[in-house]
């Protein structure tokens, strides 16, 4: 998938202020990425992208700017919704008919080569928010994915590809550190005593993380009537 034909399918998501005719998007506030799953506007991102309606000003609303034939269109998000079990959020934009992204629940074994596609809070062109792709692979699995590239602020709640499918979303990075060499250096002899300094230089490692759908193939939930989000997203496209 290239930059151009992933924008159909994978949006920013913003906070706007409201006024009578439409929204004031000089006023917008990036929150994250999301993706559609289902040709009828549904779409995930992760569940700390969305803040809770108390959390929204007054006169703020959810938009998501999805590009369509071409062109930009700011669209409402019209309903959202958060998993009491899992930090992922399933919201619907307001299109009656979108592309999707098809949606796997295989285990993503470690050694596994990904990609992520996404929006970033950075600019570095000038040009707006800018897509990426990131390339990687797994270096632990299976109940959380660690990836070998971390994950730039924004781009939490993008696709995960595993062989041109999405088999989870980006969750942030996570920063481990280790000491690459140590050295002694004797740096002062008085009355017998020794005064050593010890230098050590450490490195900081930065990855990724990422949510597997695999985690949640057999986990009904409430507010999907009972159903697991693979058999809800099955169901809005018509799939048996």
């Amino acid at each position: 998938m290239v930059i151009d034909d992933a924008r159909e399918y994978i949006f920013p998501i913003f906070s706007v202020r409201t006024e009578t005719n439409g929204v004031l998007l000089a006023s917008r506030a990036f929150l994250g990425t999301a993706f559609f799953v289902s040709r009828r506007g549904d779409a995930i991102t992760e569940g700390h992208v969305l803040p809770a309606p108390r959390q929204l000003e007054e006169g703020r609303r959810l938009v998501a700017i999805v590009v369509r034939n071409g062109s930009e269109e700011v669209c409402w998000v019209r309903h959202a919704a958060k998993f009491a079990s899992w930090d992922v959020a399933l919201l619907h934009v307001n299109l009656p008919e979108t592309k999707h992204l098809a949606m796997s629940v295989c285990e993503v074994p470690a050694g596994s080569d990904i990609e992520i596609i996404g929006i970033t809070n950075h600019e570095v062109w000038a040009a707006g928010k800018e897509m990426r792709i990131l390339k990687g692979h797994v270096t632990m699995a299976p109940k959380r994915l660690e990836l070998s590239c971390a994950v730039p602020t924004g781009m939490s709640g993008s696709p995960v590809f595993l062989e041109g499918k999405v088999v989870g979303y980006a969750t942030g990075t996570v920063r481990s550190e280790e000491v690459e060499e140590s050295s002694e250096e004797i740096a002062e002899i008085s009355d017998r005593e020794e005064l050593v300094r010890i230098t050590e230089v450490r490195r900081a490692l930065y990855y990724g993380l990422a949510f597997p759908f695999s985690a949640v193939a057999d986990a009904p939930e409430p507010i999907l009537d009972g159903k697991t989000l693979p058999e809800f997203i099955r169901s809005r496209n018509d799939e048996p």
